[in-house]
């Protein structure tokens, strides 16, 4: 009896080794995560003489239900807006403050590698910055975006291009601002998260008054806002003048909701900008 005992103890401790490097193992295994219904295309601009990752997040029934065209959802820096904007939209969705959209965002690769070079300088800017040798590409961005990434999106996908939104953030507000004051026809909703236009105020403003019929007669939202704890001379102040320059349209097509939030420091606005500013867009 003592001699099975014994025995057991062996065959126990032989094969210990390998149940904990098994059961290690399990602990230890994992997998990519992707987002669901979701896809990555390297697009080049001959605008911009660079490439960009196209993030898109299509709707769940867009397989199956091939009548119907979407709204879209276009942002900026989309490295960091895409994957947010996802879970955002998600969220809304139940209930039922946003339809079935298209999300596009656009990035420079940082999904997917920290080693890509972010050009958001470069893009967003509309003059140049001190320091910053190719800033001022604001130009040529929204040029890419209008005639090149726009049709290849109306090509690819079934896109409602009449229920276009854009989304920025910080330098991205400040080009989307850029773009409304520009070209207001391009999207019908503009979601500004703390646009940084110390520097820019007076070429905004001027954009502004030269396309002022052309956004009285549109019938753009725009959402803008920033955090009550944001720097008062880089954003709050500039960003107020714009708000009451804005505010005295007197156009029954164009909206504009404005809001302060409480406590706001300027990396916690994207989220409730994006959150609140979807809402506004899609009342």
């Amino acid at each position: 009896m003592k001699s099975i005992y014994f025995l057991l103890i062996v065959i126990l401790i032989s094969f210990s080794p390998q149940l904990l490097s098994q059961k290690t193992e399990l602990d230890l295994q994992t997998s990519d995560v992707s987002l669901n219904y979701s896809e990555t295309i390297a697009l080049y601009s001959e605008m911009v003489q660079d490439s960009f990752y196209i993030y898109i997040k299509l709707p769940k029934d867009y397989n199956t239900n091939l009548n119907k065209t979407y709204p879209a959802i276009f942002l900026l820096d989309g490295d960091i807006a895409f994957p947010m904007a996802w879970s955002i939209v998600r969220y809304l969705q139940y209930g039922e403050y946003v339809p079935d959209v298209l999300i596009i965002g656009i990035g420079y690769g940082g999904l997917f590698s920290s080693n890509k070079i972010n050009k958001r300088e470069r893009d967003y800017s509309i003059s140049k910055i001190e320091g910053l040798k190719e800033s001022g590409g604001g130009i040529k961005f929204l040029k890419f975006i209008k005639k090149e990434l726009l049709p290849f999106i109306n090509s690819r996908y079934r896109l409602d291009s009449t229920k276009l939104t854009l989304s920025g953030h910080s330098l991205g507000g400040l080009f989307l601002l850029y773009a409304m004051f520009s070209e207001p026809e391009i999207f019908s909703n503009y979601i500004a998260s703390s646009p940084y236009t110390l520097h820019d105020i007076d070429k905004l403003l001027s954009l502004e008054d030269k396309n002022l019929n052309n956004i009285k007669d549109s019938n753009n939202r725009l959402f803008i806002s920033f955090g009550a704890n944001e720097d008062k001379k880089e954003f709050i102040e500039p960003i107020n003048k714009i708000v009451n320059r804005l505010s005295q349209i007197d156009s029954c097509n164009f909206k504009l909701k404005f809001k302060v939030f409480e406590d706001g420091v300027h990396f916690s606005t994207p989220a409730e900008a994006l959150t609140y500013g979807l809402i506004f867009s899609f009342q």
